[in-house]
């Protein structure tokens, strides 16, 4: 399958857990969304974000080319309803200048109502050595017969989007892949869907549809940007709308969506993050805007633009997924303002309390990474070990092929170096207990070492890693298995 030019592009919602699970330079976002309908189950739609700027690019007779694998299984407890795995090509392209260019793929999934085990893998095909994405997660697909339930809402470019058109059936262009919003972008648009209700309602009765932008720390309402609206209720009712945002400030808000009845009882309610980037509008002591951080500022103010622009991008292995595209952005072209601004706002977002505090606790930890995993071509960050130190913090034990305790006595001594880090106690993305991460050192010529395992929510796994490094050969590590997941009763994870 190749991409068109037009490249297929749906913008859904992902979970909060899902938004912090992992960083990778191949995939830029990822999301998903589930539409429940009557009798026969629903349709789950997951988007793929892949970042041209970061593939490896091939000459050939037609232009550069650059290919990416995917691979998405869907299970319950039972079984697999879902297994797919494809090679994606970009087009041909005639020159650096069009690299940059964002790619998408989307899966659309029948499944019947329940809980269900996601499992995603892709990796470009011609990067050497292979820099893979891995990432799980559950969603639950909710009988709207049984209880009101809505979708989740979808960003949207207000003048592309066809409020006629299945959700399934738009332009490639009606959907936004990033929940930023810069100075410029003045509207916020956004769809929902809303099912379940006919247990309630009879059709044509009168609602209400109220829109509320929230401060996502104090949840107070900004009312000037919200907006309330007479519908119609029908089955499958479905909402487009458009909020003016050219004056909200900068920080981090909660869009909310609310269906209300007669009575002004809250019949369904689905909610979203976003972002906004105003550094020119001045607005002082109003409730329910992010509150100044003296400290904070102070800080950011006293680092160099270069030093705010490294810490910027260092942040890709502790960001949510939407907002890597952001980064990515401030990193490479990016004004001073932005990149400052955005510095405050994220960590008032990451540390109420201490925001200052936990800059500072990062920057010497990007420091320490930086010394220890730092390769002639890549900054810790990009680097797995660097990665996952700068994400999960430092490790409370690091074995290596010398002193790994559960290594059995091999014959060829001249084994692939690795290097097994353990985690007695880990909080993200939730709680975990005796987490182990496992680098290999493929190609001797750098001192890079790849991750090929982990027991870790999200990660990477692979059972066969101490085989394949006894056995001193050559293995693919790149491969999906279904049924290797993480198991939180395994009792050979050490192993």
């Amino acid at each position: 399958m190749k991409l068109p030019f037009k490249i297929l592009l749906i913008s859904l919602i992902i979970s909060q857990f899902m938004a912090d699970l992992s960083y990778s330079k191949v995939i830029s976002r990822i999301e998903y969304a589930c539409y429940p309908e009557s009798q026969k189950g629903g349709r789950m739609l997951i988007i793929v974000g892949i970042d041209g700027s970061n593939l490896t690019y091939k000459k050939k007779e037609n232009g550069y080319q650059a290919g990416v694998t995917f691979a998405l299984a869907v299970n319950d407890s039972t079984k697999n309803y879902f297994l797919e795995k494809q090679t994606i090509e970009t087009p041909f392209l005639k020159d650096s200048i069009q690299f940059g260019q964002q790619y998408t793929i989307t899966k659309e999934v029948p499944l019947t109502y329940g809980r269900f085990l996601v499992d995603i893998v892709a990796f470009e095909n011609d990067r050497f050595p292979i820099d893979t994405f891995s990432v799980s997660f559950f969603i639950d697909m909710p009988n709207p017969e049984n209880e009101l339930t809505t979708s989740g809402l979808l960003y949207i470019q207000s003048p592309n989007f066809d409020p006629k058109v299945s959700i399934f059936q738009q332009d490639t262009r009606a959907f936004r892949v990033s929940d930023f919003y810069l100075k410029t972008d003045t509207l916020l648009s956004f769809y929902g869907e809303v099912m379940g209700l006919a247990t309630k309602l009879s059709a044509g009765s009168s609602l209400l549809s109220r829109v509320r932008v929230l401060d996502s720390r104090s949840r107070h309402s900004l009312d000037a940007f919200g907006k309330i609206q007479k519908v119609k209720y029908r089955e499958g009712l479905a909402q487009k709308t458009d909020l003016d945002i050219k004056n909200l400030p900068t920080g981090k808000y909660l869009l909310v969506w609310d269906i209300v009845d007669s009575s002004l009882k809250v019949l369904a309610r689905t909610e979203k993050y976003f972002s906004k980037s105003n550094p020119d509008l001045k607005i002082e002591n109003q409730v329910g805007y992010l509150q100044r951080n003296t400290k904070l500022e102070e800080l950011v103010s006293s680092l160099s633009l270069n030093e705010c622009r490294t810490t910027v991008a260092a942040l890709l292995p502790i960001a949510k997924a939407s907002e890597q595209p952001t980064i990515e952005y401030l990193r490479k072209k990016g004004k001073e303002s932005e990149v400052r601004s955005y510095l405050t706002t994220f960590w008032s977002r990451q540390d109420a309390e201490n925001p200052a505090g936990a800059l500072l606790a990062y920057r010497e930890l990007l420091e320490y990474a930086s010394k220890k995993y730092s390769t002639q071509t890549m900054p810790a960050y990009q680097t797995d070990r660097g990665r996952v130190l700068l994400q999960y913090g430092k490790p409370n034990l690091i074995e290596n092929e010398y002193s790994d305790r559960f290594r059995k006595a091999m014959q060829n001594l001249n084994t692939i170096p690795y290097e097994v880090w353990y985690y007695y106690n880990l909080e993200k993305p939730v709680k975990q207990n005796d987490v182990i991460f496992v680098f290999v050192m493929e190609n001797r010529g750098n001192d890079n070492y790849r991750l090929i395992h982990s027991t870790g929510i999200g990660e990477v796994r692979n059972r066969e890693w101490r085989k394949a490094l006894e056995n001193n050969a050559t293995y693919n590590f790149d491969r999906l298995d279904p049924n290797d997941r993480y198991d939180p009763n395994d009792t050979k994870r050490y192993r």
